[in-house]
């Protein structure tokens, strides 16, 4: 792979694993780590949506960081979320981090992923970009989520990046990908926008948009939480990845029926992905505890159907 390159395959939107004590939970994560290491392309800590980024303080993702890096030891790229709410604030929490890695002597690939709307509107975008990264060790990829943004509480006239600027920020090198959610039409023409760097990285942030319309780079999964092996088979075969397995007489019949079994495990996790799944990871052993931020709504259910989903079908 090109030095600083996005990958392409499976990005595992990874949860937070926290202790009864608010901290990072590290036999946890080493456990989470563990299982979906061999099966994962790049993993995203501290995410706005599994990793509940915004409820977690600069000290908490510095310590994430840390662990996680310890454990993964530059096997495979570390994505993570710098974006606070503020100008400020972001370039603060850039800054901090960069000089943790420094201090750390980390040989691994990590990208900061950046939701600007998040702080920062279209207006200018280019000109915040280019100050952002001119100092930055480690590149970046843009994030971008219209149901983010419509989640703040001052109102915004666009949830989405435009095109036109995606374009312009496009010629800033060290801006390598984007993570997308919203429209198929949207993305479509964004793609069009990106012609002229064919090593930019567009990933599908929606699981159900890409086991019916897949991306040419890759997915961030919530799912891969609990089904990382059966995720890494759907999404290589749906990057075409698996050339060596389609003469096999079933393979197509095998493809359908794990995108299948992993479109019915997301029914029962949508209601609240980070909830219903770290209780799920704690029944199986992986993380201790089911501790979540204040930014993550307590979700109530009589009985544990993810759970039992998965022992059902022996998902691993």
């Amino acid at each position: 792979m090109e030095v600083n390159k996005a990958p392409k395959g499976l990005i595992v939107d990874l949860i937070t694993p926290l202790n009864d004590k608010g901290d990072i939970d590290n036999d946890g994560l080493g456990s989470l780590l563990k299982k979906v290491l061999p099966y994962a392309d790049a993993v995203l800590l501290a995410s706005p949506q599994m990793g509940e980024g915004s409820g977690l303080s600069l000290k908490l993702k510095t310590d994430l960081l840390k662990k996680a890096a310890a454990f993964i030891q530059g096997k495979i790229p570390i994505f993570l979320w710098i974006s606070e709410d503020s100008v400020e604030g972001t370039k603060k929490t850039l800054a901090l981090l960069e000089n943790f890695l420094e201090s750390y002597s980390y040989q691994g690939k990590v990208f900061w992923l950046d939701s600007p709307l998040f702080y920062h509107s279209n207006r200018g975008l280019y000109d915040h970009y280019q100050g952002l990264t001119l100092n930055a060790r480690y590149p970046f990829v843009l994030y971008n989520d219209p149901g983010l943004i419509n989640l703040l509480e001052r109102p915004l006239k666009r949830c989405n990046i435009r095109t036109s600027i995606l374009k312009n920020l496009s010629e800033i090198g060290k801006i390598k990908a984007l993570i997308f959610c919203g429209s198929l039409t949207r993305v479509n023409n964004y793609q069009k926008a990106l012609n002229r760097r064919p090593d930019f990285r567009v990933y599908d942030g929606d699981e159900d948009r890409f086991l019916e319309y897949p991306s040419m780079s890759g997915v961030l999964s919530i799912g891969a939480n609990i089904a990382p092996r059966i995720w890494n088979n759907v999404t290589r075969a749906s990057l075409g990845l698996l050339e060596e397995d389609r003469e096999k007489r079933d393979y197509l019949n095998q493809i359908w029926e794990m995108g299948k079994l992993l479109k019915d495990l997301r029914q029962i996790y949508n209601p609240n992905p980070v909830w219903i799944i770290k209780r799920s990871l704690v029944d199986l052993n992986i993380i201790g505890f089911h501790a979540c931020t204040s930014v993550t709504q307590p979700f109530h259910e009589k009985d544990n159907l993810l759970a039992e989903f998965i022992s059902k079908h022996n998902i691993d």
